[in-house]
């Protein structure tokens, strides 16, 4: 090789270098596993437990709380009201010190101790893993990848000639990161099952990578016989949005089927920043705009650099209140979640089984809410970018309202509702005073602790924030809740084609459906509270069937009326519930009329994520779907002169929600129509198999 530089090759001392950095590298996660996904997320959750040291949780010790095992659902302070002021984000970064070899870009550092690149044989990254792996694994030759974790989670590597020719590339999503830690984790099991303790799997090794390309010859990357020296560079884009690192430069040496990997030693690099393509000081906190991409550039003075272009993401704010640690604040946000540690409020809570099968929820609140610590006298988080990058945002406090204070509201508050001013329970401290702007609050005259709120919802189709203020210790704290309002109404009309006795007819359908928010005012959760609704279908068929084996023909139309019980309240269209319906029927053939009285059961719930996916290969059908099955057995005649023979009906039905109100929908199932009038002697007996669509409307 030809240049200044003098290129050095780790041989048998490379595997131990990749031990002690890989151990000491920084990629420590940030932030706490956000647990199991929850089936039906809820607009504004509970406080998280108190549970870890570095999220306090709410102060509870100077005055005892309005909380209780029945009243556990907290409204939140609205923070703008409040006296909080975001400041505009800033770009907060420090190159200047230990002579430009350590980037300080928000909360994270970037260094050569924790972005590097290693190539070695897969069997050599573990002084144990060949305990698990067999010797053609062992064999195959890896490049281990490390960087911290949070400045770039997908991208495209590029390993880069001196000359600037991209010699190689290699693509890796989101996805392959996910499996490359989930063998990571298997390798960790394994291993401890073999005795290995747990602490040495942790992050030693290996097991301290962000991810690796375990055969690097079948992925036909030029380390065999390659002369020039390269530098590897790693972009992630997303739209207009993007990040790229690139580390110090290597050479590889090769023999045979063997070959290793060195840096190359260089002269040292002047450390330099560029803040929006112009030079800027090493150390700096620039605010940025909101609604404009944000430039940054960065070289280390060990020849790593670290830039990216991209737009920064909004804090959406919930909460901020005091803790049981002096000088230590709790906030809570949703969506974007914060470098640094955080814990997840409403985490999803499917089952193994569920996971497995694919049926998680596809239809709900998607916000996940987290909650974070920050210091009262440097009130301050970082955010990521869009497309990479870290951002700081500052708070600016005067009071911060007590948590004594807060407002909570009964555990079985919906988190949905179909109508304006639904009844709320909640408790306060007995000394406060609530009152509200929009809809009506009572106070209980015998318990000075416990109220009435009349919540107000006006939107459909949406989260509804209803304001409630709290008067205590002369001061006036506004607070909110959150609940979803959802369409009781839904009318749609049908074309259905029935198969039966080997002919085809063809019919008409009109579908009208309602739920009740509760009946008549009486808001017993048991019984009343968005539990009830109705249904009533109408079908006529548009040609005739045969009714004797003269050849006659006679038209065939069925009514039928539903009410039906949730097991569970909730909205339909939104919560998953399961319930039992009574159902009338009246099928009119010929000259027979038949009413009939049977009993059944339902099931609806958002269509299942295994199914959801499948048919999200449609364009038009990426959007919600509402799913819903029920079978009905007719028992009973109302008509002493018609006896039944196990008339029965099971449908599937299924929506497509193309917009809060329209919709599409589709169904199958099948149908059996038999009953004897014994006034006129005849007989009429119809097994049918159909499917339907139409387009329905929500109000």
């Amino acid at each position: 090789m030809k240049h200044s530089s003098e290129v050095y090759i780790v041989n048998s001392a490379q595997h131990l270098v990749l031990s002690v950095l890989l151990s000491f590298a920084s990629f420590a996660h940030a932030q706490t596993p956000e647990g199991t996904p929850a089936a039906a997320p809820t607009p504004a959750p509970a406080e998280a437990p108190e549970s870890t040291e570095e999220i306090p949780a709410p102060q509870r010790s100077l005055l005892k709380t309005a909380a209780t095992r029945d009243f556990n659902k907290p409204l939140y302070f609205d923070q703008l009201d409040n006296g909080v002021i975001l400041p505009p984000l800033e770009m907060e970064y420090d190159l200047s010190a230990a002579g430009g070899k350590n980037l300080k870009i928000g909360n994270v550092q970037l260094n050569e101790k924790n972005f590097f690149f290693a190539l070695l044989p897969l069997g050599k990254t573990h002084s144990q893993i060949n305990q698990i792996l067999s010797s053609g694994e062992a064999g195959k030759v890896a490049l281990v990848m490390a960087w911290p974790e949070k400045l770039m989670s997908h991208g495209t590597i590029e390993m880069i000639s001196r000359t600037g020719t991209v010699l190689w590339s290699y693509s890796f999503t989101e996805a392959d990161r996910t499996q490359w830690q989930k063998q990571l984790d298997t390798w960790r099991k394994e291993l401890v099952a073999k005795g290995v303790p747990s602490k040495d799997v942790v992050r030693a090794g290996i097991f301290g990578s962000q991810f690796a390309i375990q055969d690097v010859e079948s992925a036909k990357a030029p380390f065999w016989g390659q002369k020039e020296s390269f530098r590897f560079c790693v972009t992630q884009t997303d739209g207009r949005n993007s990040t790229k690192m690139c580390s110090q430069r290597y050479g590889s040496k090769s023999s045979g089927k063997n070959v290793v990997m060195g840096k190359v030693r260089a002269d040292a690099v002047t450390p330099r920043v560029l803040v929006n393509n112009e030079e800027a000081a090493l150390k700096n906190s620039v605010p940025v705009a909101a609604d404009m991409p944000s430039s940054f550039f960065a070289e280390l003075g060990t020849g790593e650099s670290y830039e990216f272009v991209t737009l920064p993401n909004k804090l959406e704010l919930m909460d901020i209140s005091d803790t049981k640690k002096p000088g230590v604040l709790r906030i809570v946000g949703y969506d974007t979640r914060p470098v640094g540690r955080s814990v997840i409020l409403n985490p999803d809570q499917y089952s193994s089984l569920t996971k497995m099968l694919g049926f998680e929820s596809t239809i709900g609140d998607p916000r996940k809410f987290w909650a974070a610590a920050i210091k009262k006298d440097d009130p301050k988080i970082y955010l990521p970018g869009q497309g990479g990058g870290i951002f700081k945002q500052k708070f600016e406090l005067s009071e911060i309202p007590r948590t004594q204070s807060r407002v909570y509201l009964s555990k079985r508050t919906p988190t949905g509702t179909y109508i304006d001013g639904i009844k709320l329970e909640g408790r306060k401290q007995p000394v406060a005073q609530v009152s509200s702007e929009q809809n009506s609050v009572k106070e209980n005259p015998q318990d000075p602790a416990s109220f009435v709120w009349e919540f107000k919802a006006t939107e459909r189709g949406q989260i509804n924030r209803s304001y409630l203020n709290v008067d205590i210790d002369g001061k006036t704290y506004k607070s909110y809740y959150e609940i979803y309002k959802g369409y009781p109404r839904e009318l749609s009309g049908r074309f259905t084609a029935v198969q039966a006795s080997g002919e085809f007819i063809f019919m008409g359908e009109v579908a009208y459906n309602q739920w009740f928010e509760d009946l008549f005012g009486w808001t017993n959760y048991w019984l009343s509270r968005q539990r009830w609704g109705f249904s009533a279908k109408y079908f006529q068929s548009f040609n005739q069937l045969k009714v004797d084996a003269a050849g006659n023909t006679a038209p065939l139309s069925v009514m039928t009326v539903d009410w039906k019980y949730r097991a569970t309240p909730g909205l339909w269209g939104r919560d998953e519930s399961v319930g039992a319906m009574v159902s009338y029927q009246s099928v009119t053939f010929d000259q027979l009329k038949a009413p009939m009285l049977g009993v059944g059961a339902f099931w609806a719930r958002s269509m299942p994520k295994v199914f959801d996916d499948f048919f999200n290969l449609l364009p038009f059908m990426r959007y919600p779907k509402w799913v819903d099955m029920e079978f009905i057995y007719y028992a009973s005649s109302m008509d002493s002169n018609v006896k039944l023979n196990a008339p029965m009906s099971l449908n599937f039905h299924g929506k497509v929600l193309w917009s809060e109100r329209y919709f599409g929908e589709a169904g199958f199932g099948m149908k059996r129509y038999g009953f004897t009038d014994e006034s006129v002697n005849q007989k009429a007996e119809l097994n049918t198999f159909y499917g339907t669509v139409g387009l329905g409307i929500n109000f």
